[in-house]
């Protein structure tokens, strides 16, 4: 039977959810099963009879367990047992369906009632009774946002530790949640000490994550019952502030910041069509969405004005309620993290391991430890280490809609400093439409700027020697955003670069070549992709770049795969794949891939290189005992050198699409420093991956070079 964690509070909105994900993402590296179990739901979606909260945990995590069994009651659902006096009935229940959840679990995290339904002084008590009856321990989670005084955290704290034992349960410790930047300090000087000489556990104080606040228009619909008159492809954006428009227009706009959302009675069509030039101009914030209220909808002329505007890109909602009403549900949103949201959720994972002593809450349960590395993990590494590096990476696709999508996550987790390079007006503009923030990004265009005739004699000296190239011609082509951005990288007015939405790989890496040039001592440029299982994380070279290598490249992509590996914590078994293993078979491209195998080898001893070996036996343990049984690499390969592109490219796609794997890739390697290229079908969310992990690869060339 595992152990549980009960995680609670003494209030509302403490953030336990966020707390609760993090140690979930955290112990997962730690116990071989984990689980989540909420005894009593209070939070539901209409068309679910399941908490959210637990929705959201079974599917993102992807848990076994019935959600039903991880769910047993709603909040109303016990109000029986407890007019009827049937308490120890009730505890019975919620502990067998727990017992469900322990007996296949190393760990279980048991969410307490979110005290939005009772009396805290009930809610508190019915929380104590089950954390001791599940004979769970009690982790508290203090809200520390607001707090006036520490003096009156250590008070609340100690109040609710004494309160705990007093029911008997086996107190574990704290975490402080929501900090404010301005208390941080003094909250880590004084608490952490304060209550250790009092042996309690201190586990660590997280900092406000602002974007987990933030509602999107989606969840601002479903929560008003409201009809979607228009702009249902932009119901992502983000609402950062609401105002109730109900003067003159031109009163009105005066209070319109970033992301705002405009209620309005529906029949103020001065105020919508106002709305609508103030997004059309530049010279006006983002606005994310209006709420016409009343039931009252425009006139159709209005409608048609909307829909011939094609850079209009706000949802407009309409409500049967008043605007009094809607403001005030809207007001007392409580705001849920879902499945879908994997920036928040990667942000709460990485706040989780930068701020909470894991270690020392392990310890205090006394589980055994097992090594285990998740794909998400893996995901959440390449961010928190990007932050923490804090490189710089222009974007030269600058007006591009996914660009334009990933430079304001990057800059909302602060992952990187970014340079969009494009016609500045443009860029601007086409933000304003999606409704995204690129406030503190960069912004060059480089036929304007200043440095465009150093770059442009800086190229010209590096292709001189090249027939026809003339410093006028080379002036018109460092115009170009990847060859005037790949300059910058190679200048050192940025770490790196992320081509590739709009462009081919040809044209990303081409001007790479030219300026930044390979690495002394390679052969080749190639690339890899970390391949996310659902429990590993492996790595395919080459897949992207280098057509039909012979053995001599083939042996440096081998090498070269392997650093990278390294640079990314994983631990580089090198397999070079065959249609063959050892010698069950001959012919040219069997020969390439032992010659490749052979000077691999020789030229890096310290490295487990293996080759030639079939895909299976590379991968399959069962498999490499038969056909390779003294060999340290068959059947636990890490690495997997393809032959050849067409055989590399098929195996990547053909993984990722069959298996769900997730590809974060191609990632170049070779070049004295980093560019990388994307997949022109990539997502936003794969830009921001393939930007941290080129923030990481500028740090490690940094430090290569000290």
């Amino acid at each position: 039977m595992g152990k549980g964690i009960y995680i609670t509070s003494t209030n509302r909105g403490s953030g336990k959810t966020a707390v609760s994900i993090g140690l979930i993402n955290s112990f997962k590296k730690i116990v071989n099963r984990i689980g989540f179990f909420k005894p009593i739901g209070q939070r539901y979606e209409s068309s679910n009879k399941i908490d959210t909260d637990v929705k959201l945990m079974k599917d993102f995590f992807q848990l076994d367990e019935p959600l039903e069994t991880m769910n047993p009651f709603s909040i109303n659902g016990i109000r029986e047992y407890i007019i009827n006096n049937r308490h120890n009935e009730l505890l019975s229940e919620i502990k067998k369906n727990y017992n469900k959840i322990s007996d296949e679990n190393d760990l279980v995290i048991i969410k307490g009632t979110d005290y939005t339904g009772m009396a805290s002084a009930f809610e508190f008590d019915i929380n104590a009774d089950i954390a001791k009856e599940l004979e769970a321990k009690v982790l508290l989670v203090y809200e520390g946002k607001y707090k006036d005084s520490i003096a009156e955290i250590t008070s609340d704290i100690l109040f609710s530790e004494e309160s705990f034992k007093e029911k008997d349960c086996d107190f574990m410790g704290v975490i402080l949640n929501k900090i404010e930047e301005r208390q941080k300090n003094k909250i880590l000087n004084f608490i952490p000490k304060f209550l250790k000489e009092r042996n309690i556990n201190f586990f660590g104080a997280i900092p406000e994550i602002s974007i987990l606040s933030k509602p999107t228009m989606e969840e601002i619909a479903e929560k008003t019952n409201a009809a979607v008159i228009y702009g249902k492809d932009y119901l992502s954006n983000f609402v950062d502030n609401t105002i109730i428009a109900a003067m003159e227009p031109r009163n009105a706009l005066k209070h319109i910041r970033e992301y705002t959302l405009i209620i309005t009675p529906g029949d103020r069509e001065d105020i919508l069509l106002a709305a609508m030039a103030s997004q059309i101009s530049t010279a006006f914030p983002n606005i994310s969405g209006i709420i016409l209220t009343g039931g009252l909808q425009p006139d159709n002329i209005i409608k048609r004005i909307i829909s011939g505007i094609g850079q209009f890109r706000i949802p407009i909602l309409s409500v049967k309620e008043d605007t009094y009403t809607t403001s005030n549900i809207i007001n007392n949103l409580n705001i849920t993290i879902r499945p879908k949201d994997k920036i928040k959720i990667s942000k709460i994972n990485q706040m989780t391991e930068n701020n909470i002593d894991i270690d020392l809450i392990h310890k205090t349960l006394q589980i055994k430890r097992v090594k285990k590395a998740t794909p998400q993990d893996f995901l959440d590494k390449i961010i928190s280490a990007a932050t923490e590096y804090h490189k710089h990476i222009v974007l030269p696709e600058g007006p591009e809609e996914r660009n334009l999508k990933a430079a304001h996550k990057i800059l909302e987790l602060k992952i990187a400093d970014i340079t969009l390079l494009g016609t500045k007006d443009r860029i601007y503009s086409h933000a304003k439409e999606l409704g995204v923030n690129i406030s503190n990004a960069n912004l060059i265009d480089p036929s304007e700027n200043d440095k465009l005739q150093e770059y442009a004699e800086t190229y010209f000296e590096l292709r001189k020697h090249k027939k026809g190239v003339t410093p006028e011609g080379a002036l018109d082509q460092i115009k170009d955003p990847i060859y005037f951005g790949t300059m910058m990288v190679q200048k050192g007015d940025a770490d790196g670069l992320v081509s590739g939405a709009i462009h081919s790989t040809g044209d990303t890496i081409r001007p790479a070549f030219q300026i930044i040039k390979t690495k002394p001592g390679l052969s080749v440029v190639s690339s890899v992709f970390f391949m996310c299982y659902e429990d590993k994380v492996l790595v395919y070279g080459d897949c992207g770049v280098v057509t039909d290598p012979g053995f001599e490249e083939l042996a440096d992509i081998g090498i070269t795969s392997a650093d990278t590996a390294m640079a990314f914590g994983i631990k580089p078994y090198i397999a070079f794949l065959s249609y063959a293993t050892g010698n069950s078979a001959g012919g040219p491209s069997v020969e390439k891939v032992i010659n490749a195998t052979k000077l691999a080898q020789k030229k890096r001893p310290d490295l487990l290189i293996e080759g030639p070996m079939q895909y299976d036996a590379a991968l399959v343990p069962s498999v490499a005992k038969k056909k390779m049984p003294d060999s340290k690499v068959a059947g636990k390969a890490t690495i997997f050198i393809f032959p050849d592109l067409d055989s590399g490219n098929i195996a990547y796609k053909a993984v990722q699409r069959s298996a769900n794997a997730i590809a974060v890739g191609p990632i170049l390697q070779g070049l004295n420093k980093p560019v990388n290229d994307l997949s022109r079908g990539c997502t936003d969310e794969e830009i921001v991956y393939t930007t941290a992990a080129t923030a990481c690869q500028a740090h490690f060339e940094e430090n290569a070079k000290k």
